[in-house]
């Protein structure tokens, strides 16, 4: 399932929004249209768009963005480009795979690096040679992280 372009989504949502309004008037980067819940003859409310393709709604005659849009026969969700989630079980857990296939890459990174740390600290002892006390206490942490990397891998 491909999904629009955030542009393409973006512009839907704002259009859906400003075809529920009267008076639309072009203003900067924006739009100014009469409040239908406070009325009057004048653009009271400011519409724009957000980067992320929010609708960004105010009143300057005081009423909250709730009431515009209730007003409009909006609700507050039209004010949002569609999420781009999976809509089905299978593309749900598609998802879900996907995530957890992320984690357990960034765990089996951790558990190679401090595999490594282990693997330093265990030669530098059959050589003879002591642990210092920043050797122990980043042992310790390594112990630490492969313990946390073990869970994520156990995690179901």
């Amino acid at each position: 399932m491909s999904a629009p372009s955030s542009s393409f989504a973006a512009s839907a949502v704002i259009d859906g929004v400003l075809a529920r309004l009267d008076g639309v008037q072009k203003s900067g980067r924006g739009y100014r249209a009469r409040c239908p819940a406070c009325g009057g003859r004048s653009r009271k409310v400011s519409i724009t768009e957000a980067d992320d393709g929010r609708v960004l709604l105010h009143c300057f005659g005081g009423c909250d963005a709730g009431a515009v849009v209730q007003a409009a026969g909006l609700t507050l969700g039209d004010l949002f480009p569609v999420r781009l989630q999976p809509e089905t079980p299978e593309e749900r857990r598609a998802w879900r795979r996907a995530a957890k296939e992320a984690q357990w890459g960034a765990a089996l990174d951790i558990l190679y690096l401090e595999a490594t740390i282990v693997g330093i600290a265990a030669r530098q002892l059959h050589s003879g040679e002591p642990l210092t006390p920043e050797d122990h206490h980043r042992l310790s942490q390594s112990i630490d992280r492969i313990e946390g990397a073990k869970g994520v891998l156990r995690a179901r």
